[in-house]
């Protein structure tokens, strides 16, 4: 009676060490290099910005996938380590907040308003603006 008991809290014991180590790995599994990731579609940033407007639904299939955009930086923001690019379009009312890789600080040192520059991120979503996350120049 006493082995089939240390059996099971053996069991439950393995079962929850597993199961932690699987919880730990997924939460530090690091943020994905944007560099190596397919973009699933490629926007202007008025096209972008006219779908957001217009059509939300089928933005939203692009939602944590990769997606290319090309544009006018308005505007270039450091804050909380991170640099940001805010792309603008032919609307003042909305904007592409681009939140950028720390791998590409040097490129970004390069950069100015008014330039046209062309990135790949993930599309996180949007509220009054569109946001990008992870971004890389390319």
């Amino acid at each position: 009676m006493k082995i089939k008991r240390r059996h099971k809290i053996i069991f439950v014991f393995s079962l929850l060490f597993v199961s932690l180590f699987f919880v730990y790995t997924y939460v530090n599994r690091g943020i994905a290099d944007t560099t190596k990731i397919k973009a699933e579609e490629a926007f202007t940033t008025n096209e972008l910005l006219s779908e957001f407007e217009t059509k939300q639904q089928k933005l939203e299939g692009f939602i944590e996938k990769a997606i290319e955009i090309e544009g006018e930086i308005k505007e270039i923001t450091f804050q909380d380590g991170k640099y940001s690019l805010i792309l603008k379009g032919d609307s003042d009312i909305s904007y592409i907040l681009c939140e950028m890789q720390s791998n590409q600080t040097k490129d970004i040192l390069k950069l100015h308003a008014g330039q046209d520059i062309k990135l790949k991120g993930i599309l996180k979503g949007f509220l009054m603006d569109v946001i990008i996350l992870h971004c890389v120049i390319i």
